[in-house]
């Protein structure tokens, strides 16, 4: 079988961090982009600015991931500029990786604010119950994991 790639996006944060452990200790090759990126632990650094489209593209152009885990997210100060940023930063990754047209499966990881909606919306009065579950209807407010 042949040995599975990690691109992992945001591999300095507590999330992509771990996640880098255990793949390697697991027999994957990974990659661990950040705009300061850390080779510890086996991981082969890939600096980059997830705005600049161009610059991300020249980074990854040596790199043929299997799998992309994206974990990085930057707060902005409302919900609004959050889909926007973000999302931006989304789609510089999947365009960038769609080069080496090596990809087998994209995970964009999630946390809290998939839950519970935008930051600018907790303690502000009633909010609908928690979607805890894949059949539960998403909430009814502006947020980046939707869009």
């Amino acid at each position: 079988m042949a040995q599975k790639t990690a691109l992992i996006v945001g591999s300095t944060g507590i999330v992509g961090l771990n996640l880098s452990h255990h793949l390697i200790n697991n027999g994957w090759k990974v990659f661990g982009l950040a705009r300061t990126p850390s080779s510890e632990g086996g991981v082969t650094p890939v600096a980059a600015n997830l705005l600049d489209e161009k610059g991300l593209q020249a980074s990854l152009k040596d790199v043929s991931a299997t799998h992309v885990f994206i974990t990085s997210w930057m707060r902005q100060e409302s919900e609004a500029e959050n889909i926007k940023v973000n999302g931006a930063m989304v789609r510089n990754v999947l365009n960038a990786v769609a080069l080496s047209r090596s990809v087998q499966h994209v995970a964009l990881v999630t946390g809290l604010k998939h839950y519970l909606g935008p930051f600018e919306a907790y303690g502000k009065g009633q909010m609908p119950p928690t979607p805890f579950r894949e059949d539960q209807a998403r909430l009814n407010v502006p947020n980046f994991y939707y869009s």
